[in-house]
């Protein structure tokens, strides 16, 4: 039996084309075509519930949304893992230069319930407004039906995807003012029950296909220019969009990507709960639901960066030029703040201008301090892209840009395009507790630090028997599956090649946790 697969004509579809064209497809034995469809995630979701096409690659949000208000539609994987970009854009002549100007604006949409309309919710919520009362929105159409309303003073602005929208911010028609991105991978592979029951087999055959097809995709020469051509990018856009680009076709769904989109769909009205079973969204026959550090309790829900939003608020620095010192009672967010910042470097006696990599950085807070206070220059990764964005905006806003520059994802990957050598210091503040592979970490840091270099970790370490709950709360709810004990700790140092200095800090950081939930007790009303 044959596979008809549905996407859109854009270069994310791009891995499709390769399957075909190296014969992944023929190999697995199965009968594949790619159809090129000219429309939305909406009108593609009919085309696949009138049997047109058996397989639909879409927007994550719009297929949730279809299965969680009763339609037989499964998810079968995650095709683009990576978020997707959306710009936020104003008229050539608006007197909005900033996106908290927009709280209380309009919002032009192409309809209800679209990606256009559920991101500007997100937005609201991330930013801290009430999604329902602090935007308004008006329906209007098509993208240059969204642009045209923007110079006529219907609306005053509207979310479109990045680099669609780009040429029309260069040419001076609308403007670019920030962006955001999804809290979800932005595309999924779904299928009918009705499908997947009678062609079970062969929709397996060509997951295995498309997962090869995406491999080739990252590992292949020139592709970066290849997609430019044929989808008539800019080859700089093409060229940054690969590199951020995250195809998998993997047949894995983060639990967190599910419940983001149904928080977001219950926040915007679509459906009336967010208390929806998670296996009812996906085919289990295909693909599975696993759980990764942005599923813990601390990511889970956008309430740091609200927590971070609402301070600058409340401290009157909504907009303009920071100082660093502005933030520091809010922004920084490991055991004992700044005090264990200055205790790093007293420890390693780092000179100024030392090249530092922080692993973990959150929103920025550690690496700002070091770039103002110490002159060290940083660079900030982390794998939550929200901190990512609030990290790379504040730091902007206080005028460290050319000290601390900031990359999105995990650092076992992006941690192996670093240079060898080339740091004088690695420092992880609680971090390190996420990633199990501790002798693949060290390794990575040992390699890119320069000879003499320092690593400098704060991290848990196992000092007695965990109960079941225990276990099961870290696991669960702090994404801490292993901990090791200082023995094995300090193995897998020195099997790395350092030299290994370790200081218990158990008592400091149970006086300063109890203090801190007390002090929250008392003022969790506030």
């Amino acid at each position: 039996m044959s596979i008809k697969i549905g996407g859109v004509p854009e270069h994310f579809n791009y891995p499709w084309h390769i399957a075909l064209k190296q014969g992944y497809f023929d190999r697995e034995g199965v009968d594949a075509e790619f159809v090129i469809k000219k429309c939305g995630t909406g009108a593609m979701i009919s085309a696949l519930k009138e049997g047109e096409l058996d397989v639909i690659v879409a927007l994550t949000e719009g297929l949730v949304a279809d299965i969680v208000t009763g339609s037989d539609i499964r998810l079968i994987g995650t095709y683009v893992n990576s978020p997707l970009c959306w710009a936020i854009s104003t008229g050539a002549d608006s007197d909005i230069n900033e996106v908290e100007q927009l709280k209380g604006k309009t919002f032009g949409i192409s309809r209800m319930y679209s990606g256009s309309h559920l991101m500007v919710n997100v937005l609201a919520m991330e930013r801290g407004w009430h999604p329902q009362n602090d935007v308004d929105f008006k329906i209007e159409g098509d993208f240059k039906s969204l642009r045209d309303s923007l110079n006529r003073n219907d609306t005053d602005a509207f979310l479109w995807e990045t680099f669609t929208t780009k040429p029309f911010h260069l040419s001076g028609e609308i403007r670019r003012i920030g962006d955001i991105t999804t809290p979800w991978p932005c595309f999924m592979l779904a299928a009918r029950q009705e499908t997947i029951d009678t062609k079970l087999p062969e929709l397996k055959k060509m997951c295995r296909a498309i997962q090869k097809a995406c491999i080739y995709f990252h590992e292949m020469e020139g592709i970066s220019d290849i997609v430019a051509e044929k989808y008539e990018l800019l080859p700089e856009d093409a060229a940054e969009w690969y590199s951020k680009v995250d195809i998998r076709g993997s047949n894995l769904i983060t639990e967190i990507a599910l419940q983001r989109t149904i928080d977001t769909l219950y926040q915007s009205k679509v459906i009336n709960t967010n208390e929806y079973p998670l296996n009812e969204i996906v085919d289990r026959r295909i693909c599975s639901i696993k759980k990764d550090i942005k599923s813990m309790k601390l990511y889970a829900k956008p309430e740091l960066v609200k927590f971070v939003r609402n301070n600058l608020i409340h401290h009157n620095l909504r907009s303009g030029e920071l100082n660093y010192e502005d933030l520091l009672k809010f922004d920084q967010h490991h055991y004992f703040g700044t005090t264990s910042v200055d205790e790093y470097i007293k420890k390693i006696d780092l000179e100024e201008g030392a090249k530092i990599v922080n692993i973990g950085s959150g929103i920025g807070g550690p690496a700002r301090y070091l770039a103002g206070k110490y002159n060290m220059n940083v660079l900030g990764i982390d794998i939550q892209d929200d901190l990512y964005r609030l990290e790379t905006e504040l730091t902007q806003r206080c005028g460290l840009q050319n000290q601390v520059n900031t990359m999105c994802g995990d650092f076992l990957k992006v941690g192996s395009h670093l240079r060898r050598n080339e740091y004088d210091s690695v420092v992880s503040w609680l971090t390190f507790l996420h990633i199990p592979d501790k002798e693949k970490l060290m390794t990575l840091c040992y390699d890119i630090l320069k000879p003499g270099g320092y690593l400098f970790i704060e991290d848990f370490v196992k000092i007695g028997e965990f109960s079941e709950k225990e276990s099961t709360t870290l696991c669960e709810d702090v994404n801490c599956p292993y901990v090791p004990d200082f023995e094995t700790y300090r193995q897998d140092l020195l099997s790395a090649g350092f030299e290994v200095e370790i200081e218990d800090l158990t008592a400091d950081w149970k006086n300063y946790v109890n203090n801190r939930y007390s002090y929250w007790i008392e003022n969790k009303e506030q």
